[in-house]
């Protein structure tokens, strides 16, 4: 987000610019002035879609005759405060293995990380890395992050160099997928993607002490950003919420069929030299 001046004849605009693909609120407070007008009545709020510029409000000088100050603060809360999660909705296991992983982290357990009401009903998957994640419910990828290598360690430097995939869903909603392999994104912003579809390689980038996925869905309420709780299904349990240390068993067409097969590991399906590619991703989950 980005709040820029916008100088006229007459007067100035602040002018607000979503360079995001999430639809954002933008909240402009006013800290201190001298000699000055306004269009508007501060504070001044504001909902710009992704990519949208709007005029905020004009200022000028109270008299013309001498010039004006203003010093004020801006806040930005991704998503749209009028958004309503479809409570029907259930989310696919977001991998796809050969095996169930456990859940490390949830909200029945015992909480070490998910301590925010961000992150209240997330889930921590332990997983090895180059496990295939997928989308668990169909939508636009809105943000894709995967730069960061995967020397992940919980402390607090770490925090904001986790690899990640946002999906904005229909609803308004989105989930996040985070902890992933360094450029292992096989989505970009922009894209539709269906439930099922590989978004990455599952890594241990950021604020992390074991290889994993976190996943956690999300909403702006009322201008907060809250954690939702949500439910999993697969054909083994049906639909069922996600607990502390319980296992997440897939529905993926490679647990029959691997059976009898050793499953490749992340290096023999990336030599040295190698990128991560379509063909890399389809070695991991077919082996």
């Amino acid at each position: 987000m980005k709040i820029e001046t916008v100088s006229g004849v007459y007067a100035n605009t602040l002018q607000a610019t979503n360079n995001s693909r999430m639809p954002v609120t933008v909240t402009l407070q006013l800290n201190n002035f001298s000699n000055l007008t306004s269009s508007k009545k501060w504070p001044i709020q504001a909902q710009l879609a992704g990519g949208q510029s709007m005029e905020l409000v004009q200022i000028s000088a109270a008299n013309a005759q001498f010039g004006y100050t203003i010093d004020y603060r801006s806040e930005f809360v991704q998503g749209d405060p009028s958004a309503r999660h479809d409570a029907n909705i259930s989310y696919q296991i977001p991998f796809i293995a050969d095996q169930g992983f456990q859940i490390l982290q949830a909200a029945d357990g015992p909480q070490f990380t998910h301590l925010t009401v961000a992150t209240r009903y997330a889930v921590d998957i332990n997983m090895p890395m180059g496990t295939a994640v997928v989308a668990a419910r169909a939508g636009h990828v809105v943000e894709v992050v995967s730069q960061f290598a995967d020397n992940g360690k919980a402390e607090p430097e770490y925090i904001d160099m986790a690899n990640y995939v946002r999906i904005l869903h229909d609803d308004g909603s989105w989930a996040d997928y985070f902890h992933l392999l360094q450029n292992s994104s096989q989505v970009q912003p922009g894209m539709r993607v269906q439930a099922g579809q590989v978004l990455a390689l599952s890594g241990n980038s950021g604020y992390s002490a074991t290889p994993h996925l976190h996943f956690h869905v999300q909403l702006n309420q009322n201008g907060t950003i809250i954690s939702l709780p949500f439910h999993f299904r697969n054909s083994h349990d049906g639909i069922f919420t996600p607990r502390y240390q319980s296992w997440l068993i897939p529905d993926a067409p490679t647990l029959n069929a691997s059976k009898s097969k050793t499953r490749k590991t992340l290096r023999e399906c990336l030599p040295d030299g190698k990128a991560v590619d379509d063909a890399v991703i389809r070695c991991l989950s077919a082996s």
